[in-house]
């Protein structure tokens, strides 16, 4: 069934079990529906990007890169050598895994600056992690909209 499916179901919103896969239009028509599904379930839309780019948290640092196995507990037992202080690791709000990254906020900002000399590029549970100092999220009025913020899409990325 080659060319039969290729133009009508795939179109359906990547409806057609028979017609998508039928010779040629196997690779768009799976291509289109993981475009479309993948991104919600991963938490990776559009309007996550980049972190803020608030002011600089002084106390606050970012631990990206962590293995999943490491828990709130985990984090903050490796950073309390450095100071007073208190983790947390970023959930998945829907399997509840660990997202990989983590915050950790110090009493005092010499202790945070000297948790992330001494942590930046070092190995936790076999995983190199990257620890800069966390951003003040800067809430603006339109925080819901595409990123980009002069008509998101419509543009081209060029």
């Amino acid at each position: 069934g080659g060319g039969y499916g290729g133009g009508g179901y795939e179109d359906d919103g990547g409806y057609g079990g028979g017609g998508g896969y039928g010779g040629g239009g196997y690779g768009r028509g799976s291509f289109r529906g993981r475009g479309r599904g993948g991104f919600r379930g991963r938490g990776r839309g559009r309007g996550r990007g980049p972190p803020p780019d608030g002011p600089i948290d002084e106390l606050k640092l970012y631990v990206g890169g962590l293995d999943w196995n490491v828990d709130k507990a985990g984090l903050q037992d490796i950073f309390s050598k450095y100071g007073e202080c208190e983790a947390e690791v970023m959930l998945d709000k829907w399997s509840g895994r660990s997202r990989g990254f983590g915050f950790v906020t110090f009493a005092d900002s010499g202790a945070a600056t000297a948790a992330k000399e001494a942590m930046d590029g070092q190995e936790i549970l076999g995983r190199v992690v990257a620890v800069n100092n966390a951003r003040q999220r800067v809430e603006l009025p339109e925080a819901g909209a595409p990123a980009g913020g002069d008509g998101g899409d419509e543009a081209p990325m060029e």
